[in-house]
């Protein structure tokens, strides 16, 4: 009887009071055991942690510094990528007698020509960094280096094969920056494409090269090469980028000209059938001098009826305006095709020279060299134009300091040690607490 009223004693809960304290005390005392295991693991804990961040620290301040030079070169301008989607050739739609508004020589004064700026839009810088970080490039730049006696510099980059790791020496940055869509969450698609449309028309205002590397005597050699590079050599590809675009557009403009040329003689053939027909009428003269028969003419959208003679002077004046535009077209037509033929010579110069190390100065001076080789005045006078436009494009290539100094770059000697220290902490803490469980276990099974 006791027994069984005792055992329903000891089967009573417990309160929830005293359940509450018993944990607490349980927590308080695995605390106090972790404590007692970092205190009794310091020494390893320490060394562990700070001995490897020590390490790091004096291998980053002892090892030899790297230094940079920063060119900054002004690259407003507009793009020529941008005017090439103007129809600026386009004689479709219009009325064939519109032609005759256009001068022959507009071409001459297209920004298709204008290689004067750096025209560095999203697009376009895309563009120039996959032609300077290209193999092709970077060879020139490596063999030019080498020649000037930077073989370790040549060598390294020569290794970094990839254009991240081309960037280690070598980087570019614009200002301001191109605006990135993926973070204005815009959803709807109309706005999306105008943002897009007005993202493609902005343009870089300035242009920032650094070239990077060691040892600090060797930056300035170093700079000059991959300077020369820049501004005299990609000009180069820049050139016969535009010159390709131009040899497009005026390859449309000769095949709308023997378009027009077409439409033109048939409205002249036309104009002089309905002229012999119309000098073949018999009309008998009314007192007042003019013909009696009125035939019904379509002046400006309007049903008009003329006199025989009016409508055989207005016949003849169309004619004779025909004939202008024919002349002209004829004239237009030559010009662009001489302009088309010269513009090929360039651009076979260009790809004929570029896979050496070719530049916009040799390019100059073979222009000048070409003026006079031609005759034609027109053709002279647009070669002298385009020469301006090259040495436009030369002036325009120079950073805005010409000499800028060379400054250490960082190392982060304490933000690495920092991250050093971290990590060494936290696997010493894990290295002390498993070696005191192993202890532990080898404890208990000696017992």
């Amino acid at each position: 009887m006791e027994s069984s009223q005792s055992r329903v004693a000891n089967t009573q809960p417990v309160p929830n009071d005293v359940r509450e304290a018993a944990n607490i005390y349980e927590d308080e005392i695995n605390l106090i055991d972790y404590f007692l295991v970092l205190w009794k693991r310091k020494s390893l804990i320490l060394l562990g942690s700070v001995l490897p961040a020590l390490i790091v620290g004096l291998i980053l301040f002892f090892s030899p510094r790297n230094y940079k030079v920063t060119y900054v070169y002004d690259v407003r301008g507009w793009s020529i990528y941008d005017i090439r989607d103007r129809s600026i050739y386009d004689v479709r739609g219009r009325s064939i007698y519109d032609v005759r508004d256009r001068s022959i020589y507009d071409v001459r004064d297209q920004s298709i020509y204008d290689v004067s700026n750096w025209s560095l839009n999203e697009k376009n810088y895309r563009m120039f960094l996959d032609k300077f970080f290209s193999k092709e490039n970077i060879d020139k730049i490596v063999n030019r280096l080498r020649e000037n006696g930077l073989h370790r510099y040549a060598e390294q980059m020569t290794k970094a094969s990839t254009t991240e790791g081309l960037k280690k020496f070598v980087d570019f940055e614009v200002s301001p920056p191109y605006m990135d869509l993926t973070s204005a969450k815009i959803t709807d698609p109309v706005e999306l494409v105008r943002s897009l449309e007005q993202i493609r028309q902005l343009s870089a205002q300035l242009l920032n090269m650094t070239v990077v590397g060691r040892p600090k005597n060797d930056i300035p050699k170093i700079s000059l090469v991959i300077r020369d590079n820049l501004e005299n050599v990609i000009s180069v590809y820049t050139v016969e980028q535009q010159l390709t675009a131009a040899a497009r557009r005026l390859r449309a403009s000769v095949a709308e000209n023997e378009e027009n040329s077409f439409e033109l003689q048939l409205a002249l053939k036309t104009d002089k059938a309905v002229l012999a027909k119309l000098k073949n009428i018999k009309t008998p003269v009314s007192d007042g001098g003019a013909s009696s028969i009125a035939l019904q003419f379509d002046i400006s959208g309007k049903t008009e009826y003329l006199p025989v003679e009016y409508q055989i002077q207005a016949t003849e004046s169309k004619i004779t305006q025909v004939e202008g535009e024919i002349a002209a077209n004829e004239e237009r037509y030559g010009y662009y095709k001489n302009l088309l033929a010269l513009n090929e010579k360039l651009l076979a110069e260009l790809k004929n020279k570029t896979s050496s190390y070719y530049t916009i100065q040799q390019f100059h001076s073979f222009l000048t060299a070409l003026v006079n080789s031609y005759e034609s005045k027109e053709l002279k006078s647009y070669l002298n134009s385009y020469i301006k436009r090259i040495e436009n494009r030369i002036s325009a290539s120079a950073p805005v300091t010409g000499k800028p100094s060379v400054s250490a770059v960082a190392r982060g000697t304490a933000k690495k040690s920092g991250i050093v220290l971290a990590i060494s902490l936290m696997i010493s803490i894990f290295a002390a607490f498993l070696l005191e469980g192993i202890q532990k276990s080898q404890g208990v099974t000696a017992k």
